[in-house]
């Protein structure tokens, strides 16, 4: 099926990233809760946070490689953004260069507006 491989990487990217956002954030709260309990299990490096992470990363990748709705969500997916008309390099880099222009313009008619409203306000308070 067209875009298979793409929903496969995507899901296994999503098991890594739940691996070291739950190892991280439990590498955390032991820290400041209960060292004690983040003990070393296949080295230093190697703790029981990362442990929890990984198996709730590789519990999130088989549930996402199991579930018939998800993948057939995710190639529907893929197969929508096969069918859109990506810009080219040039577009986009001249789409950069009209909105830094633009943003800078803007600042600087904000700029002289604020700078107005300072100058009225001080003229009829006399600060």
């Amino acid at each position: 099926m067209k875009g298979n491989k793409y929903v496969q990487l995507a899901f296994a990217i999503a098991g890594i990233i739940t691996w070291i956002l739950v190892a991280k954030f439990l590498g955390f709260v032991f820290e400041v809760t209960v060292p004690d309990w983040n003990f070393q299990v296949l080295g230093e490096q190697f703790r029981i946070s990362n442990l929890v992470g990984l198996l709730a990363g590789a519990g999130l990748w088989i549930y996402l490689r199991s579930n018939a709705a998800v993948v057939e969500f995710c190639r529907e997916v893929a197969m929508e953004l096969s069918k859109v008309n990506w810009p080219t390099s040039k577009e986009v880099k001249l789409s950069t260069v009209v909105v830094v222009v633009a943003s800078i313009v803007m600042a600087v008619i904000c700029g002289v507006f604020d700078w107005a409203w300072a100058f009225l306000t001080s003229f009829i308070y006399g600060a």
